[in-house]
């Protein structure tokens, strides 16, 4: 056997010229006809696999550049570890060594970065489990996770990468992560400002020197990410205040020795102000000049600010948007008059081509009908394309409740410029509320019971419920039934089937008994977008107990009323809802306006009441991701003909979550003669609360509250009112069941109120 040239992986990747040269010089004097090929070594890779790359074939002649082809190539294809060449006969014998895959991966000493995280990127990298083992590929993943850790301000970190043999050619790698400690801002000083202080244009930057919310914003933790981002931030500023000279001269980051702690200097150049001495538009208008000149809020005068620009150009494409025009050209171009320090704005508007929609397609949706969806598009297929509908289709998909990230994606047509296709991604929710529960409420005491209450049951959009609920205080069984399409011109019927006892006096309420069952039937009738009108009606059966320790208002209302009702109930209402989505909205509003009519069914029953209510939540976001909420509920009831009250058991109550938070749950207001609470016939209180970022994510909300309020009997008298603050926190968990808990503090409440400074609840929360 005569033997060739043996080349090993690191020559080849270093200096394929090299290999060319000496086996160029192995074989410039033996050149033979190839009549077989062999490959000596395979074990993973099939001898199929590897004649696929062989650049020879049986027929051809090798000489001393083909075999460094060969050579190249198979190390080339990463398989190999090392490659031997050598020729008996007419026959090509190619020895080979495998390189060995990757047996196992395991990642320890992470914690600000997940392991699935880790393991994600290390996949896209193309090291993963079954692979061929690279070295270098190792300590580029390595230089790689210290990077991603330094930008998190983590500059302490370490990575080590430990490799072990398995059986069968496989090895290990074990990634050891030390992350250290990370740096934190210590100081930021500015320097060469003499229009904004310090201090105001710290304000507008994301790091800082801590504060009482740091270790939730992590506004200390330094990063090179985030200090370019400020940099950014303050040059948006002054060229929003008319410094369009303004430079970021240096930006220094000094570090101590121990990695711990950084000391920020920067130095900028302010520049001369500059005002807007007018502003021009030309361009196709398309006949709708007057309406695009109004979306300009520059006026002449005012200090010139690149974001009225910005948010000028922005508003004409959004109105361009909604004539079809799905790709508008606008610019504002500012001309100088440096003698003057004056800028002249001229605006130029190409709407570009007419755009239609071909096609809406979804993806995502694995179990909801598909059909369910296409019936929420404001955006119609065939149609012109419009940037408000495609929005508001967005706006609904996302008030389903069962479908949430939604991400909307134009794709052109083919051979037809003037056509676009409509994808909606959506991420599909749990649609089950729960499936069982087994808690404890600090007003209900234990509760257990089984809640299976589908809203997108079988994929159809319709909601299907069944309740069962047991606590101290009251126990009961439901069905309720919710089509939100029950006819084609979109009028929603809800069905409710309930049972329900109560005993107030178990959770140290007023004493006596209910035994309540009925149903309802609401349909509701859309007035617009945003708005329908339920009208509604159902029957209910209550019977009454009272005890000898009962209140003398509850044994006065049996002795005058008696204690068994039929009575039929009407229901009308009002609903306005434009939240952005239904589980912790961000922006928009809700207000439900009800209004219940009680009948009695026969000339016995004496019980003729009626209560009316208003329920409103309103979210306005803020910067940097903190939104604020104003809520608040009102209710008034009363008899009517021959009543003269409400009727005792059909009173509000106040305090607790979802009402004034640090007061037991229904624990605020008037009281019977035993010193309980029996509620009132009037229902005020309000909320305000500030959400800031919470480094949870998207499932849980945390949320700083002021609540006020209190309930009274046939009046109303604000220096009743309690008052009280603390935070809140609500985790939307995977089965879709909001848990709430909260800290409160009163902090305007009388001397024999009932105080909880931590409550907590299960349900659904706007």
């Amino acid at each position: 056997m005569k033997p060739f040239v043996k080349r090993n992986l690191l020559a080849a990747v270093i200096s394929s010229a090299i290999s060319f040269g000496v086996v160029a010089a192995a074989y410039a004097d033996a050149p033979f006809v190839v009549k077989k090929i062999s490959v000596v070594g395979l074990n993973r890779i099939t001898l199929d696999t590897v004649k696929s790359y062989l650049p020879v074939r049986v027929g051809e002649t090798v000489d001393a550049a083909k075999t460094a082809d060969i050579i190249r190539t198979l190390y080339k294809t990463g398989f190999f570890s090392n490659v031997d060449l050598a020729e008996q006969g007419d026959t090509l014998i190619i020895k080979v060594t495998e390189r060995a895959t990757i047996g196992s991966i395991n990642i320890s000493g992470n914690k600000q970065i997940t392991k699935k995280q880790l393991l994600d990127a290390l996949k896209t990298a193309g090291f993963n489990e079954g692979q061929p083992y690279d070295d270098a590929v190792v300590h580029g993943l390595k230089e790689a996770l210290m990077q991603q850790y330094y930008s998190l301000g983590y500059h302490n970190a370490s990575v080590d990468a430990r490799v072990t043999q398995l059986e069968r050619n496989r090895v290990g790698v074990d990634i050891k992560i030390d992350e250290g400690g990370v740096a934190k801002v210590k100081e930021i000083k500015i320097f060469g400002n003499n229009v904004f202080s310090s201090r105001q244009l710290i304000r507008k930057m994301s790091l800082s020197t801590g504060s009482l919310l740091s270790f939730i914003t992590d506004s200390d933790k330094y990063s090179r990410e985030k200090l370019d981002a400020d940099l950014e931030a303050l040059r948006s500023f002054y060229l929003d205040n008319g410094y369009l000279q303004f430079k970021v001269e240096d930006a220094k980051a000094t570090m101590t020795k121990d990695k711990k702690s950084v000391y920020i200097h920067i130095y900028i150049t302010e520049g001369p102000l500059y005002k807007i001495s007018g502003w021009d538009i030309q361009g196709n208008l398309l006949g709708k000049g007057d309406e695009i000149r109004k979306l300009i809020t520059i006026k002449n005068g005012e200090i010139f600010s690149r974001k009225q620009i910005i948010d000028s150009t922005t508003a004409i494409g959004n109105y361009l948007g909604n004539y079809g025009y799905a790709s508008p050209s606008i610019h504002g171009d500012p001309s100088v008059d440096e003698v003057n320090k004056k800028i002249f704005v001229k605006f130029q508007v190409d709407p570009g081509k007419r755009i239609y929609v071909r096609r809406i397609n979804f993806s995502g949706n694995t179990k909801t009908h598909e059909s369910v969806l296409r019936r929420e598009m404001r955006q119609q297929e065939g149609s012109l394309y419009s940037l408000a509908q495609i929005e508001e289709s967005k706006r609904r998909l996302n008030n389903l409740g069962y479908v949430q990230n939604i991400d909307a994606k134009l794709e052109p047509v083919p051979e037809s410029p003037d056509q676009v296709d409509l994808l909606y991604n959506v991420k599909e929710a749990s649609s089950v509320v729960a499936s069982a529960n087994l808690g404890y409420s600090d007003t209900d005491g234990i509760i257990y019971g089984v809640n299976l209450n589908d809203q997108n049951f079988l994929g159809t959009g319709k909601g299907v419920g069944i309740q069962f609920s047991h606590s101290k205080y009251s126990y009961g069984y439901g069905f309720n039934y919710f089509d939100p399409y029950f006819t084609q011109s979109n009028v929603s019927l809800s069905v409710d089937l309930y049972n329900q006892r109560t005993t107030p006096d178990s959770i140290k309420l007023s004493a006596y008994s209910t035994n309540t069952y009925g149903g309802t039937a609401i349909f509701g009738i859309p007035l617009s977008e945003y708005s329908r009108i339920n009208l509604g009606y159902g029957f209910e059966h209550i019977s009454v107990g009272v005890e000898a320790n009962s209140s003398d208002q509850a044994k006065k209302f049996v002795a005058d009323y008696g204690d068994v009702f039929n009575t039929a109930k009407l229901v009308a209402g009002w609903t306005y809802n434009n939240l952005d989505r239904s589980i912790f909205p961000t922006e928009g509003l809700v207000n439900n306006l009800n209004l219940e009519l009680y009948v009695p069914v026969s000339t016995k029953n004496k019980l003729q009441y009626y209560k009316a209510s208003d329920t409103i939540a309103f979210y306005q976001p803020l910067t940097r991701n903190f939104i604020v909420r104003l809520g608040g509920d009102i209710g008034y009831g009363n008899g009517y003909g021959g009543m003269k009250d409400l009727p005792f058991f059909k009173n509000y109550y106040c305090g607790g979550i979802g009402s004034v938070r640090g007061f037991e749950g229904s624990s605020i207001g008037p009281r019977d003669n035993n010193n309980n609470p029996v509620g009132g016939n009037v229902l005020t209180d309000a909320s305000l609360g500030l959400i800031f970022p919470n480094p949870f994510g998207e499932t849980v909300r945390s949320t700083i509250f002021v609540d006020t309020g209190n309930v009274f009997y046939r009046r109303f008298n604000t220096r009743d009112f309690r008052t009280s603050a603390g935070l809140q926190v609500e985790w939307r968990s995977p089965m879709g069941m909001v848990i709430t808990a909260s800290l409160a503090k009163p902090i305007a409440k009388h001397t024999d109120d009932r105080t909880d400074f931590f409550q907590f609840n299960l349900g659904a929360s706007i």
